[in-house]
């Protein structure tokens, strides 16, 4: 994969990403799990602004980003949802790192990499401690948790 396909399938990926977290963070809206639901939409949001920002870069390129977009699941179980993100970024961080190697003569590109990595493994830390705190209170008291104006 040349550089220029990864930075493509960067952008695929995220602005998939983004649109399910934004599906998901609607659901628990409705649900009237504000707080988890606030959380889900920032990510959205990052994950969106992420896949722009790949996108300028290509242009910088000179290259012409693609309108793509990446199919994710939507899933309404509360800990089915976080154990997707966690096992999805436990599978894109060593990618990710991996790929830095590409852009050791772009110091922009790689920059940029960098500061997704860094951001992928933030959401992969709070993904895994909620995780863990559902086992150490169950499903129904983290909802309870959740719950916010």
């Amino acid at each position: 994969m040349t550089k220029v396909e990864l930075l493509k399938e960067f952008a695929k990926g995220w602005f998939g990403n983004s649109q399910q977290h934004s599906i998901h963070a609607q659901l628990l809206k409705a649900r009237g799990l504000n707080k988890l639901a606030d959380k889900i939409m920032a990510e959205s949001d990052e994950e969106w602004n992420e896949a722009k920002e790949v996108n300028a870069r290509l242009i910088e390129l000179g290259e012409t980003p693609v309108v793509e977009i990446q199919e994710y699941p939507v899933i309404t179980d509360i800990k089915e949802m976080l154990e997707y993100d966690c096992k999805d970024s436990s599978e894109a961080l060593p990618m990710m790192s991996k790929s830095l190697a590409m852009f050791d003569d772009d110091y922009v590109t790689k920059a940029m990499i960098e500061k997704f990595i860094i951001d992928e493994q933030e959401h992969f830390n709070w993904v895994k401690g909620h995780l863990c705190l559902i086992e150490q209170i169950g499903i129904e008291n983290y909802m309870i948790e959740m719950l916010g104006e």
